[in-house]
């Protein structure tokens, strides 16, 4: 599995590495091939477990982070398949939805979100992460919209209470957020349940009557996940236990990609240090400007990777 860690980065590499021109529509339908013909069930769940992480070496808002997320959408399309429903990987991305999932004759548009390990705070901006009106937006269009659904990895995940688990228990925009593992979990369990009856996360008026306050006591978060877990279980006739397992072993599969994301973070750093002591060693100087020289060099080109692996262990270890 550990190759898969970076399955998506190499192959975005390897296409800046060979294409002269980078479309990223085309490369996406040409990943999303790739997924069906060469990569089972099995493996493509682990795939969705470790999903959603942008590789923090790529610069922001390069071409490269750009094809990035849309082969984290590829993923989702593919998921949607694989469940038996309807998907459509929205080209014209302006003011509208991913992905179109259709389940039984239902739209969900559906938002999937990629963010990088390193990035500075422990939960994404709520702004960033959700907008409502882009999903009553959306949902406009279709005559039997259901509801929105955002994917998300989970580490990038709030504390106890957040406006996001108001938005995300609003009734006339029913919006689930699922992170990643969760779709995995979905497909894990394809085969035991109706599938058309995950419809039943969108049941708002069942599951939440009223919108979770964000200062209800024990926190809008914990409620949020108390009802999605139980009606998670429910729909795949799923008991608790096994459902806990599967989590507790999707998270250790989690932190063990952070782990070697991590690594080679380090790799790079070193590399970068024993290249500056190699070009100091070269010059035919005094001590004590070598030494100086080493460490103005060393600080000042592995500061990002530091900066990186710094966020990385505080926020999602």
């Amino acid at each position: 599995m550990a190759n898969d860690y970076f399955l998506l980065q190499n192959y975005v590499n390897d296409m800046f590495d060979t294409r002269d021109k980078i479309d990223h529509e085309l490369i996406s339908s040409e990943f999303m091939t790739m997924l069906q013909n060469e990569i089972d069930d099995e493996r493509f769940e682990q795939l969705l477990i470790i999903a959603g992480y942008i590789p923090d070496i790529y610069p922001n808002d390069s071409s490269e982070e750009t094809l990035f997320t849309k082969l984290i959408e590829g993923l989702v399309c593919e998921w949607s398949r694989r469940m038996g429903f309807g998907s459509e990987l929205i080209k014209q991305k302006s003011s509208m939805e991913d992905i179109k999932i259709i389940v039984n004759g239902n739209v969900i548009v559906c938002d999937a979100k990629s963010f990088r390990l390193g990035r500075s705070q422990q939960a994404p901006n709520a702004k960033d992460f959700l907008k409502l009106e882009d999903i009553r937006k959306w949902m406009i269009r279709y005559d039997n919209a259901i509801g929105g659904l955002v994917t998300y990895p989970c580490t990038h995940e709030w504390k106890s209470s957040s406006d996001i688990y108001q938005y995300c228990s609003t009734k006339d925009a029913p919006t689930v957020m699922l992170p990643y593992k969760y779709l995995a979990y979905l497909l894990s369990e394809r085969d035991n349940f109706d599938t058309k009856h995950i419809l039943d996360l969108w049941d708002y008026e069942r599951i939440f009557p009223e919108k979770l306050d964000k200062k209800m006591k024990g926190g809008n978060k914990k409620a949020y996940w108390e009802k999605i877990n139980e009606e998670i279980i429910n729909i795949t006739n799923s008991s608790t236990e096994e459902y806990d397992n599967y989590m507790l072993e999707a998270d250790k599969l989690i932190n063990s990609c952070i782990n070697e994301n991590l690594r080679l973070l380090k790799v790079m750093k070193q590399g970068v240090i024993e290249r500056i002591k190699k070009d100091i060693d070269k010059m035919d100087d005094v001590v004590t400007l070598k030494k100086l020289i080493i460490k103005y060099q060393t600080e000042n080109e592995t500061d990002l990777l530091n900066k990186l692996i710094s966020r990385i262990e505080s926020f999602r270890l």
